[in-house]
């Protein structure tokens, strides 16, 4: 009992040592700091002199000062401080009050606003944020697909200056595994090639046991090199580099698997289109970390360019033409919604 005690009080004073010495170098007053993130129930906390000018000064440096605590208090929970998992809680609890109160009003609007965009545009507000394992990002049918990617121009014109506005909008909709960058370059894709997409939607419904099997490994390795980036304390260039040779490894088995796949979908032309599409969102950062297997797996030879351009003429109804023509695509994996969300990271 005495030894959790003692351990409890050494814990205690470490973490009060962090906080201090992470607002003081953040320009933070320390009884400030702890009257702002505890709403003013902390003895040892004092109101500013100016409370609205402390609360803009002490936002601007919220990134800041919980980079630095967790990096230096982050050991401490797995050694001196493992028996008292009441004060990381306490800690939590801080950063918890001191988020919400730094928080932009956009926070709350912002996914509403961008849904309004889809009915602003025509389209069925289904389409955002719904589907996207299943690939139905633009539509399940011919006139669905066409309505949008007609409407694409529009609707890109309304959803981008609002997430520009918003300057939480990257962690807002990286939780909703949303990147507007990303999305952008997808459907321009995948509105080049209509009948391509529309095809791809048969072929990908159901996966088969090999693709299942290259999304366990692809995430086994994921979480395996997370464990070891951090026990080993890699840079971040080197986490970097392998994730993106985890990520161009799936792009070969994930596509070779549905290449694979007994089903009269699995055409070429779009196996090709869904290369494309994974390869397009893949971190900026893999083309130069691991530029030489990035050009074996994502090149134009790869994403059956001509395949595509025959199956378009092929006159299935739907026109391969330019950015207003309705266009195929090819449907979002799971892999493509990972690479979505690490592009949040990587850009």
């Amino acid at each position: 009992m005495g030894q959790t005690s003692t351990a409890a009080q050494q814990c205690t004073q470490q973490i009060q040592a962090i906080l201090k010495t992470c607002s003081n170098n953040n320009g933070i007053n320390e009884a400030n700091f702890l009257w702002f993130t505890t709403n003013g129930t902390s003895k040892n906390g004092q109101a500013p002199a100016d409370e609205t000018a402390f609360r803009d000064q002490i936002c601007q440096v919220e990134i800041n000062i919980g980079q630095c605590v967790l990096t230096q208090a982050g050991p401490l929970f797995n050694t001196t401080c493992q028996s008292s998992p009441q004060i990381a809680q306490s800690v939590d609890s801080l950063f918890f009050t001191y988020d919400a109160k730094c928080a932009h009003p956009c926070r709350g609007t912002l996914i509403n606003e961008m849904t309004a965009c889809y009915t602003q545009a025509g389209l069925s507000t289904d389409l955002f944020l719904s589907n996207r394992t299943r690939g139905h990002v633009i539509g399940d049918n011919e006139a669905d697909v066409t309505k949008f990617c007609d409407a694409k121009d529009s609707l890109l014109t309304c959803l981008k200056p609002k997430v520009e506005a918003c300057p939480e909008s990257l962690a807002i909709l990286s939780s909703q595994e949303f990147h507007m960058p990303s999305y952008e370059q997808v459907i321009n894709i995948l509105c080049k090639h209509p009948l391509v997409y529309i095809t791809g939607l048969n072929c990908f419904e159901e996966p088969t046991p090999a693709v299942e099997a290259c999304v366990q490994k692809h995430t086994q390795e994921y979480i395996q090199t997370a464990i070891n980036a951090q026990q080993q304390e890699w840079t971040p260039d080197r986490y970097i580099a392998e994730t993106c040779l985890i990520n161009i490894d799936q792009i070969k088995c994930d596509l070779e698997a549905w290449a694979d796949k007994k089903h009269d979908a699995c055409k070429p032309a779009v196996i090709g289109l869904r290369r494309e599409m994974e390869c397009k969102l893949l971190p900026p950062n893999c083309t130069a970390t691991q530029g030489a297997k990035f050009r074996q797996e994502c090149n134009d030879g790869k994403y059956m360019m001509n395949d595509r351009n025959t199956f378009n003429q092929g006159g299935s109804g739907g026109s391969g033409g330019g950015d207003g023509a309705a266009s195929q695509t090819l449907p979002f994996s799971v892999f493509a919604l990972v690479m979505m969300v690490a592009l949040v990271f990587f850009l």
